[in-house]
C-alpha cells in the first residue's frame, strides 16, 4: 500500500513538473517573442520651439501620432528659419510649423517641392502681429503719428514688408520712417531705453513687454489681417514632396494625426497652451499663459487658392523675388494623400 502510495505521489510530481515546464517554455517563448518584435520605424519630425508650432506638441502630447501608428521622435529648432533651413536641405523630411515668407522663400532657393498640411491664421480675435509703443504713449496716438520714429522690427523680410505696407494703408511713406532690425532678445530693452520709438514683432518678445509693463498695443486692431485680408494664412507645417510621394501612408498618418491636433487646439486653448509649456525655452514658461489663442485650419478647411493669393502678394511686395506655384502643394479635400 505504501509502495503503490508513493509510486502515485511520484507521478503527479512529475506531471507537475512537466505542466511547469510547459508554462515556463511557453512563458519564455512570449517574452522572445515580445522582445524581438520589430519596433515600428522612427519619424523624425522636426519643429521650430515657438507657439506657432502648437499642434504638433498636442499630436504628440495627446497621442494623436502614436494612434495613427506612428513612431515620432520630435526634434527641436530654436526657430523657424534653420528648421526650414534644414527641411530644405533634406535633414529632417517632415517639419513646423513655419510662417509662409520663410517657407516661400526656401523653396526657391532650394528649388524643393514641400506639400502644405494645415494652416496657422491670424485674424482680429487671433493675433500673432503685435504693433507696440511705449506703456506712456498717448491713447490717442495712431499709426499716422510714426512719422519721423524708429521703429524696431523682427529681423525678417516679412517683417519690413509688412510694417511698409501697414505704414501705406495709413498714409505714411515708409521712407519717413526708420526701421531697425532687433533680435527678440533685445527687443524689450530697445523699446525700454527709447532706443525705438516702437516695435512690430511677435511672441515671445512681445508678450514678454506687454506682461512687464514696458509697452502697450497701438492699437487693439490687428494690423496684418487688416491689410492682407482676414483670415490670413500666417504658416503651415510642411512635408517634403518627395519623401511623401515615396511613403504616402506615413504621410496620410501625420494628415490625420495633425488634423486631430488642429480641431483639439482650436476647441481647447488652454489645455493646448498648458500642453505647449513642455516644448517651449524656459524664459517663456511664465508668460505663456498670456500668449493669444491661436487658430488653425484642418485641411478640409484650407483653401488652396489663398496660399496662391499670399504668393503673388509677396512677389508684389518683395517679399520674395520669383513667382512660386504653391496652389497644387496645399493638401486639402480637392488635393490629398492617400
Amino acid at each position: 500500500m505504501n509502495n503503490r502510495f508513493f509510486s502515485t505521489q511520484k507521478g503527479h510530481t512529475k506531471l507537475w513538473i512537466t505542466i511547469g515546464i510547459i508554462v515556463l517554455f511557453l512563458i519564455a517563448m512570449g517574452l522572445f517573442i515580445f522582445s524581438n518584435k520589430k519596433p515600428a520605424d522612427e519619424i523624425i519630425i522636426g519643429y521650430s520651439a515657438l507657439r506657432i508650432s502648437l499642434p504638433v506638441f498636442a499630436a504628440k502630447e495627446k497621442a494623436y501620432f502614436a494612434g495613427e501608428g506612428l513612431n515620432v521622435k520630435l526634434v527641436r529648432f530654436d526657430t523657424a528659419q534653420p528648421l526650414m533651413t534644414s527641411l530644405v536641405a533634406g535633414s529632417v523630411r517632415i517639419a513646423g510649423y513655419t510662417a509662409l515668407p520663410i517657407t516661400y522663400n526656401a523653396m526657391l532657393r532650394s528649388k524643393t517641392d514641400l506639400y502644405f498640411v494645415t494652416a496657422m491664421l491670424e485674424d482680429q480675435k487671433h493675433r500673432i502681429s503685435y504693433l507696440i509703443v511705449p506703456k506712456d504713449t498717448p491713447d490717442t496716438f495712431t499709426i499716422a503719428e510714426l512719422k519721423g520714429k524708429k521703429i524696431g522690427i523682427l529681423p525678417t523680410v516679412a517683417y519690413r514688408a509688412w510694417l511698409e505696407e501697414i505704414l501705406k494703408f495709413n498714409e505714411v511713406d515708409p521712407s519717413d520712417v526708420k526701421i531697425v532690425q532687433i533680435t527678440p532678445a533685445l527687443t524689450p530693452s530697445a523699446l525700454e531705453s527709447g532706443q525705438v520709438n516702437a516695435l512690430f514683432t511677435n511672441d515671445p518678445a512681445a508678450t514678454t513687454i506687454l506682461q512687464r509693463g514696458i509697452g502697450r498695443l497701438l492699437s487693439k486692431e490687428v494690423e496684418v489681417p487688416k491689410i492682407f485680408g482676414e483670415q490670413f494664412v500666417f504658416g503651415s507645417f510642411n512635408i517634403r514632396k518627395d519623401f511623401a510621394d515615396s511613403n504616402p501612408e506615413i504621410a496620410a498618418k501625420i494628415v490625420r494625426a495633425l488634423d486631430k491636433a488642429v480641431t483639439f487646439v482650436n476647441n481647447n486653448p488652454d489645455e493646448a497652451k498648458r500642453i505647449m509649456k513642455k516644448y517651449l525655452h524656459e524664459l517663456q514658461k511664465p508668460f505663456v499663459d498670456f500668449y493669444p489663442d491661436a487658430l488653425y485650419q484642418t485641411t478640409t478647411e484650407v483653401d488652396p487658392e489663398k496660399f496662391q493669393d499670399i504668393a503673388d502678394k509677396y512677389l508684389e511686395i518683395g517679399i520674395i523675388q520669383k513667382p512660386l506655384k504653391v496652389e497644387h502643394l496645399v493638401i486639402s479635400e480637392k488635393i490629398f494623400l492617400k
